[in-house]
């Protein structure tokens, strides 16, 4: 049998070399978290996308299970599609507590492993049109994220997948941890109170909203080393996908940015000054030094594992529909330098498609 699966896998991975032996495009996108019935009312943004960008391979970002990529590989409609999503993030009462990563692919997918920073030993399956729940013969391994479980799993750890497709390339898609502040959510929440109850604004409140605080300045680098430590445990696995020679992209929502002052070039990071709650571009004056976010240089460097990676969205401008923050982009692709040459500079979709990022999407060539 497991020399029949063999031939069967070794068979697809030369039709498609063949059927693929150009140039692949593909497509990354944070889709925003939405309640079921909103995913189903939302297909004609799935449709009209994949209708515009013309994507062989889309990396989906936010979705809250396997029923989501489902509903949107329906809405799409592509003749013949594959499809895997992650069952790793801790599960809570709202949608943002249950953030998962998928791929869609017009080509197959012969191998998924799931990184999963809590394993919980579910039983996943690849599904196509033909197998909707589920291609036994392609069942979703279950490895643990190492590099993180010293510091204890929190519910913003998010794992990733490994997708394998049959023309040699290999997909990461990730989420890294968001900016969101928990003392400026406390102080501007505290203020909302006090107007609720006809009270004055306490002034050391909306001192923390216009000045920030020391409070804010360590959730702030916390976030950063949230993104440093599952980028770096991904790197591992990735770079572990090179030496298997295989052609590797990571690409997801990074929710970071090459902004002056905030990434750095080593783990010596800046004393991090307080700075405005309000929505804008990073101050960089608040860095002196070395930048206090090495998400990025910890694939560049690198700063960790074997392989040094390039970030091909390095100079891509805002992929973040709020015009308030930096015109950066936060939705990043990554590949090994020595591959980077076969991929074109990603360019940011005109639309967002209805959700609150612009999908952003580079070319492959496989071949002459």
């Amino acid at each position: 049998m497991t020399n029949l699966r063999a031939l069967f896998l070794s068979s697809i991975a030369l039709l498609a070399t063949n059927a693929f032996a150009a140039d692949i495009k593909i497509a990354s996108w944070n889709v925003a978290a939405s309640s079921y019935e909103k995913v189903l009312a939302r297909a004609s943004d799935y449709k009209a996308m994949a209708d515009n960008l013309q994507p062989d391979v889309i990396v989906l970002i936010e979705l809250t299970g396997r029923p989501d990529i489902k509903a949107i590989a329906e809405a799409i409609g592509w003749p013949t599609y594959y499809a895997a999503v992650s069952d790793g993030q801790l599960q809570g009462d709202e949608i943002h507590m249950s953030l998962e990563v998928g791929v869609l692919s017009k080509i197959p997918i012969t191998s998924v492993i799931e990184y999963d920073p809590k394993p919980e030993a579910h039983t996943n399956l690849v599904f196509t049109n033909s197998a909707p729940d589920g291609d036994s013969s392609i069942p979703v391994k279950e490895l643990p994220l190492k590099g993180i479980e010293k510091m204890g799993v929190a519910t913003t750890d998010r794992g990733t997948l490994r997708v394998d497709l049959a023309n040699g390339l290999t997909l990461f898609p990730v989420h890294l941890k968001s900016n969101s502040n928990d003392a400026c959510f406390a102080a501007s929440d505290a203020i909302s109170g006090l107007k609720k109850l006809g009270l004055p604004p306490v002034p050391a409140l909306q001192s923390v909203i216009d000045n920030g605080s020391d409070v804010k300045a360590k959730a702030d680098k916390d976030n950063a080393f949230k993104r440093e430590r599952v980028i770096a445990a991904t790197k591992t696995v990735a770079d572990q996908a090179v030496t298997d020679a295989r052609t590797v992209l990571i690409a997801g929502d990074w929710n970071t940015s090459f902004e002056p002052g905030k990434f750095g070039q080593s783990l010596d990071d800046c004393q991090l000054a307080a700075f405005s709650c309000s929505k804008s571009p990073f101050p960089a004056s608040a860095c002196a030094g070395d930048g206090f976010d090495d998400t990025f240089a910890i694939m560049t460097v690198p700063l960790s594992g074997t392989q040094k990676w390039m970030m091909l969205t390095k100079d891509l401008g805002r992929t973040f529909k709020d015009t308030e923050f930096a015109d950066k982009a936060i939705d990043h692709m990554t590949v090994p330098v020595a591959q980077a040459a076969s991929f074109t500079a990603p360019k940011v979709a005109p639309d967002t498609y209805g959700s609150d990022h612009f999908p952003i999407f580079t070319i492959w060539t496989t071949g002459p």
